[in-house]
């Protein structure tokens, strides 16, 4: 239950992590804009709500509001990857404007401006996987020095609770004003440690 409950702490923590970067992500959205635009001018030419820029890593690499027509791409589907596979995923987006579902016409709209979309549709995911992976790999790398020093700082803490005498409330009070101010991601998993290890 605990590593479950940390995974999903961490796992909040990190997609925090990225939307905390404003400028990152406006860099991406001011780009995608003019990017899309151009596309559609040249293409459908079709009515756009907005750009927006997310992270998802596991479910799509754009999707399309079609009630307020704002395309959501992620931001590992548009960095690193073959400039086809870019204009390929913005192209499909804008077909379903025409043609809501997966069907016969919309490949063929979407064959219209780029005839090799299989080929260009399979080199996007791979970057876009490709992205993913060491994007994790980078994150995974920071986490286990923040969960190191995390192990450290959880016995330091002990050690020192011990020694001040401190009210078991305060401490529980003080744990979770400190959560308030950093935001820690570890810190459900630290009241429960604390909590096992005082109830010991």
């Amino acid at each position: 239950m605990e590593d479950l409950r940390l995974k999903k702490n961490i796992r909040r923590a990190k997609q925090k992590q990225f939307l905390h970067q404003p400028e990152r992500l406006e860099m991406y959205r001011a780009f995608m804009t003019g990017y899309v635009k151009r596309i559609n001018e040249a293409t459908f030419n079709v009515p756009i709500g907005g750009i927006r820029i997310g992270s998802a890593k596991y479910s799509r690499l754009a999707q399309i509001n079609l009630e307020s027509r704002i395309i959501t791409f992620s931001c590992y589907a548009i960095e690193n990857v073959p400039e086809r596979g870019r204009r390929y995923l913005v192209l499909h987006e804008l077909a379903h404007v025409k043609e809501t579902n997966h069907t016969k016409r919309f490949w063929q709209l979407v064959e219209k401006y780029e005839p090799d979309y299989r080929q260009i549709g399979k080199s996007l995911e791979a970057a876009f996987k490709k992205n993913v992976k060491e994007d994790e790999k980078n994150t995974n790398t920071q986490w286990s020095h923040i969960n190191q020093l995390s192990l450290i700082s959880s016995q330091a803490k002990k050690e020192s609770i011990i020694e001040s005498g401190l009210d078991f409330e305060e401490i529980i009070g003080e744990v979770i004003m400190q959560e308030e101010e950093f935001k820690s991601p570890l810190l459900d998993c630290e009241i429960d440690n604390f909590l096992d290890w005082t109830i010991e």
